[in-house]
């Protein structure tokens, strides 16, 4: 079996579990993608483990936004102003990862996915709460959107994470988004976020190798956003971020064991 053969049999299923899961909670993926390439590629520096993780992000975020839209549940409205307030931002996250060494950059990103993972644990993605229908309230939701939006960007293009493991709760906990939609709209953003932050990686000239390893993940990505949107209408989602907190948790643990 040919090293490229070897690769994309060892690369693509991974893509493909990644691509469903993250669809199927709105999340894009990357909170498992970032520690899975930190494990599988532990030569290469952050910014390009974030390059390739925010790739395949673009990839999976693209394929689970068209399944969506044909299903009728992306909020074009919030999604437009939300992508507009996070360009900025993923650019920003973009650049100063390149100054981040990878003995840093894994012991902030295990501290990350511990605070993720604990959140997730007490507040799983569920229902949105009530929310009143004035205008004035339905503003100020939209205006608090963007501004979470901005700063969301920034962490998720500076850690490669695409943000939909924050977004989607932000949406639904704090703008009272109904869940189905937040994941959708999540989607939405997230596909012009992750291509923003990877035209920069491109332009800086992370691609200059990781690109091949790209390309295996995303075909698995792409296909397994259509499941997971298809699974999504069938199944609470709930348990499974549960079950993906304690994931994250013991990850997040055993990145900062290596210090210690």
């Amino acid at each position: 079996m040919s090293s490229e053969l070897s690769e994309f049999v060892r690369l693509a299923p991974l893509g493909l579990i990644v691509g469903a899961f993250g669809t199927l909670v709105g999340a894009g993926g990357g909170a498992v993608m970032v520690p899975a390439l930190l494990i599988l590629l532990p030569r290469e520096t952050s910014a390009t483990i974030t390059a390739i993780s925010l790739a395949t992000v673009f990839f999976n975020a693209y394929s689970g936004t068209v399944a969506y839209m044909r299903m009728g549940r992306v909020n074009y409205r919030l999604g437009t102003l939300f992508t507009l307030a996070s360009l900025p931002g993923a650019v920003f996250g973009a650049l100063v990862i390149r100054q981040i060494p990878r003995n840093l950059f894994d012991p902030l990103f295990g501290v990350l996915l511990l605070s993720i993972g604990g959140f997730l644990l007490v507040n799983p993605i569920g229902s949105a709460a009530g929310s009143s229908s004035s205008d004035a309230a339905s503003n100020r939701r939209t205006l608090l959107g963007s501004i979470g939006s901005a700063y969301i960007a920034v962490l998720s293009s500076l850690m490669g994470i695409g943000g939909g493991i924050i977004h989607v709760p932000f949406l639904i906990r704090i703008l009272h988004v109904p869940a189905h939609n937040a994941t959708a709209t999540s989607h939405f953003v997230l596909t012009f976020v992750a291509l923003t932050a990877t035209l920069t990686h491109v332009a800086m000239g992370e691609f200059n190798h990781g690109l091949p390893q790209t390309m295996y993940l995303a075909v698995g990505m792409m296909m397994g956003a259509p499941i997971g949107a298809a699974i999504s209408t069938r199944i609470h989602g709930s348990l499974i971020v549960r079950l993906l907190a304690v994931a994250l948790c013991l990850v997040g643990l055993r990145l900062l064991a290596r210090f210690f």
